[in-house]
């Protein structure tokens, strides 16, 4: 598969239908290094990684479970608990922002973000799976995963090979682009 039809064939895919096997750990690290390769300004990298699998899959599955207790239905927060422990691999891309510094904290976000973004890509190049959610970090979150007050998940993504396989279908980007010229200002895209 060519790079372009590898990023036109990647999807997303429910927690659910991810299953044994992750990536082994020197696929892992490729993964990760590929992270390391995004648009960085000032080079910073002002992220982390924290790979949770294995025996940290069921720990976080109970720790869930006590954070949403009373929040959520009973069978709904059963189900969640359920779909965590399931999941092959979670990897948390942490922001690791970096106050004092000429490079705007937004960018520094928007670094760790894209890092997020190729994970999933290197994932998929490898024949895994996975999906992106987000999250905002409470306090015993923060403390569990070591952040600091200014720190947040950026991403949590999960990953394993998917059950089925589909494409998915996208809408096209005539449809979100447009040009722009002095003369003409904003017009739609015309290809």
């Amino acid at each position: 598969m060519d790079a372009i039809e590898m990023l036109m064939s990647r999807r997303s895919y429910a927690r659910g239908n991810l299953i044994d096997p992750a990536p082994n750990q020197a696929q892992l690290a490729t993964i990760l290094q590929a992270a390391m390769t995004v648009p960085d300004h000032g080079n910073i990298k002002p992220w982390r990684f924290i790979v949770v699998q294995g025996q940290g899959i069921q720990d976080l599955s109970l720790l869930v479970q006590d954070k949403y207790a009373g929040s959520m239905s009973e069978q709904h927060l059963n189900a969640f608990v359920r779909e965590i422990a399931s999941t092959p691999m979670m990897i948390f891309v942490c922001s690791n922002l970096v106050l004092e510094h000429h490079v705007p904290v937004l960018d520094q976000q928007m670094a760790g973000a894209a890092a997020c973004e190729h994970i999933l890509l290197a994932a998929h190049a490898l024949g895994f799976a996975g999906i992106w959610h987000s999250l905002e970090a409470d306090d015993g979150l923060h403390r569990l995963l070591n952040l600091k007050t200014e720190d947040s998940v950026l991403g949590v993504l999960s990953i394993g090979t998917p059950k089925r396989t589909s494409r998915a279908k996208r809408k096209s980007f005539t449809e979100f682009t447009q040009t722009w010229d002095r003369k003409h200002g904003l017009q739609e895209w015309t290809p």
